[in-house]
Order: C-alpha cells, then structure tokens, then sequence
C-alpha cells in the first residue's frame, strides 16, 4: 500500500474521530511512530480509541478498540478495561487483519501522584485471524510522568508480533519508546 495513501487515510479516520476525542498519544523509537487518539464521551463506561503505526521496515499497523474501562473493585487507584482491538496490518508485502481479545491497567501511585503505570495485553488467535496467521500477540508497558495538567512524557516498552502457520514469527514492532500524552 502507498505510504502517501495510507497516511491520508488515518489522517481522515482521526480527523472525524477527533471531535470527540479527549487523549491524543503519540510515541517513537529508532523504528517506529505511533499516534492514538482515545474518546471516552461517545459511549459511558467505554474507550473506544483508533491508532496507526508505521516503522522503517515498512510495516504499517492500523488499530480500533473498545474497552469497557473504569475502577477495579474498592481499589480507587487502579483502572482497567476489557474488550477487544481490530487490526489491520500492511506488513512484508502481506495484508493481515486479527480481531483480538485483551485489556489494560493502570496503577496510579498514591505516593507519588504524578506517575502511574501501564500495561495492556491483546491476543488474537488464528480463527480470528486472516490468512495463514496462527495467532498474534500485541503487549505494551509504560511508565507515564504527568508533566503538565493536561500533559504528560512517558517511557515504554512494545512487542507486536504475529505467527504464521508455517512456524515464521513477524514482529511488527519491538522496543523501548519515548512518547507523550495530551488530555483536552
């Protein structure tokens, strides 16, 4: 796919997307560039959030989800969410698409307001899956730092990866990030 097509495309997604939104993310490595836009006022207790990733390697990774989100029991300084993530990936000259089950969690540190932590897991098995895909796994961990009142930098870790059924891993993407986070 085009990479001049493919950007115009995510820019028309979260353009629309984005009058609803209330979080924009963007993060990068030596590798790759991700950028996520998050609304939680479209539907009450739900994070809907659309995300497109490219890396040198010329792969191109295209998300949706929606998680229903909100406190873990009487623990006010924990949230999590649970629900699933749509992909769509432009990778190695192959074209694959996986409907994934996961969620996230983030601690907030009570001692230390300004910085919490974050983790989110997906999986995706084969019948799930298009093409020759055996399963895919999406992981990413960060520690966020509040900078800002509506701003905070963040430091993370991403593997993505998918198996085809002939045994050959792909991964999507793999390493550390640096990035930020904006709340309007």
């Amino acid at each position: 796919m085009n990479i001049k097509y493919t950007a115009l495309a995510v820019t028309s997604l979260l353009a629309s997307f984005s009058l609803s939104a209330d979080q924009l993310t963007a993060d990068l490595s030596n590798d790759a560039f991700k950028v996520e836009i998050t609304s939680e006022r479209l539907i009450p207790d739900v994070r809907l959030s659309l995300s497109g990733l490219g890396t040198d390697d010329d792969v191109n990774v295209f998300a949706a989800t929606a998680v229903m989100a909100g406190p873990v029991q009487q623990y006010k300084e924990i949230n999590a969410g649970l629900g699933a993530r749509l992909y769509y990936a432009d990778a190695y000259d192959n074209n694959m698409q996986a409907f994934a089950l996961g969620g996230f969690a983030q601690y907030n540190i009570p001692t230390a307001k300004e910085v919490s932590l974050i983790g989110e897991f997906f999986y995706a098995p084969g019948i799930t899956s298009s093409d020759d895909i055996d399963y895919q796994t999406d992981l990413n961990v960060r520690v966020n730092y509040q900078l800002l009142p509506n701003g905070a930098v963040y430091a993370g870790y991403r593997y993505l990866q998918t198996n085809i059924e002939d045994s050959r891993n792909l991964i999507l993407d793999k390493g550390i990030h640096l990035g930020f986070e904006f709340s309007f």
